[in-house]
Order: C-alpha cells, then structure tokens, then sequence
C-alpha cells in the first residue's frame, strides 16, 4: 500500500512537472507534417525542463527557452544538434529511416 502511495506521488510529481514547462509545442515539419512535442512522454521518462533547455559546466543547452527561438530541423538532428543530440539511434530512436517518421510527423 505504502509503495502504491509512493508511486502515485512520483506520477503525479512528474505530470505537474510537464505542464509547468508550457505544455505541447508544435512545428510545421513541412511536406512530412507537423510535429507535435508533447512533453509528457520525455517527463514520464525521467526527464526535466533543464535536461534540454539549460547547459550546465560539462553540457550546452540544446534549445532556448523561448517558442521558436530554436532552429529545429531534420539536418540540424542529422549533426546531432536539438532533438538529434539524444534521438541518435542509440539513446532514443533514431530521426532517420523510414518507419521512424511517424513518432514525430502527423500527416494531416
């Protein structure tokens, strides 16, 4: 009982957390469709705000912390920058090949 408490403690930590962070932020994405970030899913993984938007004295911050400041783009992630930096194959699923567009990319 007590760790069922626990657990939805931590939950629920995690799901304030997302919303604190501004919610889904969308791109055009251009032919392949429009990406929708939805921070939730990295939150539920463990992550923070500040594991993306802040650099710290061993890492650099990947994205500003500003709607649109930062230049998202699939040639930008094949350099490993933005969302390409964890998104390499090996971390997290890789932006490249075929069957991996739709994670990001909704068509309409």
């Amino acid at each position: 009982m007590v760790l069922i408490v626990l657990v939805l403690c931590v939950l629920s930590g995690k799901a304030h957390a997302a919303e604190e962070c501004g919610g889904a932020v969308s791109y055009d994405g251009k032919g392949a469709g429009q990406v929708v970030f939805d921070r939730t899913v990295h939150v539920s993984r463990g992550l923070a705000c500040a594991d993306c938007h802040e650099g710290s004295a061993f890492s650099f911050a990947l994205f500003e912390m500003k709607r649109g400041a930062s230049n998202v783009s699939m040639r930008n992630m094949a350099l490993g920058r933005s969302c390409g930096y964890c998104h390499d194959g090996k971390q997290a699923f890789a932006t490249t090949g075929s069957l991996n567009c739709s994670k990001c990319h909704q068509k309409k």
